[in-house]
């Protein structure tokens, strides 16, 4: 994925931008650039020593990479590639359905929609994925307000498993591509976002209403983990080398939202990031938005806010502020020339 973005980043100079002084690119000492691209609900916002925007008076809410560059998720109802050229081209739109997530994979992209349902573009198609329509459990979903569930998260393993996570129906994994699903976790958990991790073949995790989740046998069984927060429910999780990175608040409306660090391969209580960071957040740190490459790490915030570390959550600097709010956020590091 690094060397996906840094091409993404490094072939492309934008004909139009809005740019700004920034001190990003002195925040981290060691031998990498971070590049931070962010979906906002004005633009896509590219952020280095310098901080521009494409697709303005367009709300991104969702991000990937691939080989061949961005995929984008626009105003909820459409997909937008990016190619390595900077060129974007509208692929598909959907009318009836809400767009919340987006993976590339097996020379598709996996397109996770409201009402729980999943959509496959591969070769100029679009397509539901019909199997997940009849997935065991699908009838208990729900939402704690009495809505249709949605398909809010998903993840690749390190065998090309997929796992899906519905909200509320727990996560679901497919070992054959899609063709079939099975339940893991309790879907009570309430998850909101599920992770995989590369450096650890079996290991599936997940940010969760009863704090962190963690699998270590490829979502079979399930633990939780919750000491020391000072409220279980989690929004967003990434993985910075050893440490797991969980945002948490005291509910759906965000109130006291912070971010937490834990030891990623070992039992421990959790440690509230706190140097360079306000006391408490108003507002979630939400799904999709807190992203990690490496020993670095940033997250965004519904107010306009973007954090950076480079030492793994352990000290933090504003690097960005007064944007749009922020939807979805991915974060690399290209080496300095």
């Amino acid at each position: 994925m690094d060397n996906t973005l840094q091409q993404i980043v490094e072939q492309v100079e934008p004909t139009s931008h809005k740019q700004t002084d920034t001190d990003f690119a002195n925040a981290s000492a060691t031998i990498h650039k971070p590049v931070i691209i962010a979906g906002t609900s004005d633009g896509l916002l590219f952020l280095d020593s310098r901080q521009y925007v494409e697709l303005e008076g367009h709300s991104i809410t969702a991000l990937a990479s691939s080989p061949d560059g961005l995929w984008v998720i626009v105003d909820r109802n459409s997909v937008w590639h990016r190619n390595l050229e900077g060129e974007w081209h509208q692929i598909t739109s959907i009318d009836d359905l809400k767009l919340n997530c987006i993976l590339p994979y097996n020379d598709s992209v996996l397109v996770g929609t409201s009402q729980a349902h999943l959509i496959r573009i591969a070769d100029g198609n679009t397509n539901r994925i019909n199997c997940f329509e009849t997935a065991e459990g699908r009838d208990e979903w729900y939402t704690p307000w009495g809505g249709p569930p949605d398909v809010r998260s998903m993840a690749i393993g390190q065998s090309g498993e997929l796992y899906v996570n519905v909200h509320v129906g727990g996560i679901l994994r497919s070992d054959d591509q899609g063709k079939s699903w099975q339940p893991t976790i309790d879907f009570h958990a309430d998850v909101h976002e599920v992770l995989t991790v590369p450096s650890h073949r079996d290991l599936v995790l997940a940010a969760t209403a009863q704090g962190l989740a963690v699998s270590k046998d490829r979502g079979n069984s399930w633990r939780f983990s919750h000491e020391n927060l000072h409220a279980a429910y989690a929004r967003a999780i990434a993985v910075c080398e050893e440490t797991i990175l969980m945002t948490a608040s005291t509910g759906p409306s965000g109130h006291k939202a912070a971010i937490y660090r834990h030891p990623l391969d070992k039992p421990g209580a959790f440690e509230k990031c706190e140097r360079g960071l306000p006391e408490w957040f108003n507002n979630n740190i939400n799904t999709g938005t807190l992203s990690t490459s490496g020993n670095l790490a940033a997250f965004g915030t519904s107010d306009g806010q973007v954090f950076f570390s480079d030492d793994a959550g352990i000290t933090w600097k504003q690097v960005a502020a007064d944007l749009a709010s922020i939807c979805c956020l991915n974060l690399m590091a290209t080496s300095k020339k």
